[in-house]
């Protein structure tokens, strides 16, 4: 009777580490599959973010070449969270017969009450601000622009002006383009 037991409780315990074993194996393999359905998922975001991209960029060149423009955005007004940042793009296209040496500004002109604001401090803008670029006649170009919105501010409908200044002129004349922006702030 004794011999009978111990028979029992060895197979009881084979029997539980056998189901131990497939219950590993099963969730291994269901992480595997979860964690590569994941990866696909955000390698579809990046391919989607490029597509977009890409598509920002070609309504820029188009509105510059067959709008006739010397600054396009691929939109005028951006909403954006407080404590966020997000990447805009500027296309400038030189309709001078000589070569176009400018720089880029932004200018804050009124905040949700009304009132001026200053984009300086915090920095609000990351750009190659104070650098002067150089663009053949007839050429255009795309620049990238980090917006980064400070948490501290009141949220609402901020009015800004850009300005493509032409470095070889003296100001106020050195305005060579310039365009409304409008961020609207939430949070």
């Amino acid at each position: 009777m004794k011999f009978h037991k111990k028979a029992n409780s060895k197979k009881g315990s084979l029997e539980i580490s056998i189901q131990a074993i497939v219950i590993v194996v099963l969730a291994l393999t269901l992480l595997g599959l979860g964690l590569t359905f994941i990866r696909k998922q955000f390698q579809g975001l990046g391919e989607v973010q490029g597509e977009i991209s890409q598509q920002i960029r070609d309504k820029i060149r188009e509105d510059l070449i067959s709008g006739e423009k010397k600054v396009a955005f691929p939109q005028t007004e951006v909403e954006i969270e407080k404590g966020s940042s997000k990447v805009i793009a500027v296309g400038v296209k030189n309709k001078k017969d000589t070569v176009l040496n400018f720089k880029m500004r932004f200018t804050p002109i009124s905040g949700p009450d009304g009132n001026p604001f200053s984009i300086e401090s915090p920095q609000w803008f990351q750009y190659t601000q104070g650098t002067v670029t150089r663009l053949g006649a007839s050429d255009d170009i795309i620049k990238p622009i980090r917006m980064s919105i400070p948490r501290g501010i009141p949220a609402g409908s901020y009015f800004l002006t850009f300005e493509i200044i032409d470095d070889d002129l003296p100001p106020p004349e050195n305005v060579y383009a310039s365009s409304d922006l409008f961020i609207v702030v939430r949070g």
